[in-house]
């Protein structure tokens, strides 16, 4: 049957716990806290990468990732100033039934596994960030400071 608001909640809570919580610590990510659905993982030279869960409601409803990358010389990790975020699709876990929560995830760990992971293990630099930079999203107000501060990393 399909799951409540609450049920959803409190079986997402169990499985996030259970499956994605170590899965991603297995991938050098750590849980911001406790309370949050946010990982983290510290790279060289200030940066770092954050992997955040948000739950969408379009459709039947289904749990969203965004990636995006910070630089502790343009703000703070937990500030609004990031450096970019991930562009384009990224694995999402359906949670309408138990059933299908419980499958998505298993797939979604898979997903994770054969694509994310390798594309953030591969964008660990600030010179690998500006040589793909079309997969990448910058704020506007912000992007030649960005692309600035990139481009003097990547000489590190």
């Amino acid at each position: 049957s399909t799951l409540t608001t609450k049920e959803r909640k409190k079986a997402f809570d169990k499985i996030f716990k259970e499956k994605i919580v170590p899965f991603l610590e297995t991938n050098g990510f750590q849980l911001y806290s406790k309370t949050t659905k946010r990982f983290f993982k510290l790279l060289p030279h200030q940066l770092s990468v954050y992997i955040y869960f948000e739950f969408k409601t379009f459709g039947s409803g289904f749990y969203d990732i965004s990636i995006v990358y910070y630089d502790e010389e343009l703000g703070p990790a937990d500030g609004d100033v990031y450096l970019s975020s991930v562009s384009g699709r990224k694995p999402h876990i359906k949670a309408t039934t138990m059933a299908s929560l419980q499958s998505s995830v298993e797939d979604w760990i898979q997903k994770m596994q054969q694509t994310v992971i390798p594309f953030i293990e591969t964008h660990s630099t600030h010179q690998s960030i500006l040589q793909d930079a079309y997969q990448f999203y910058f704020s506007n107000p912000r992007q030649g400071e960005c692309f600035e501060l990139l481009k003097r990393k990547s000489l590190l």
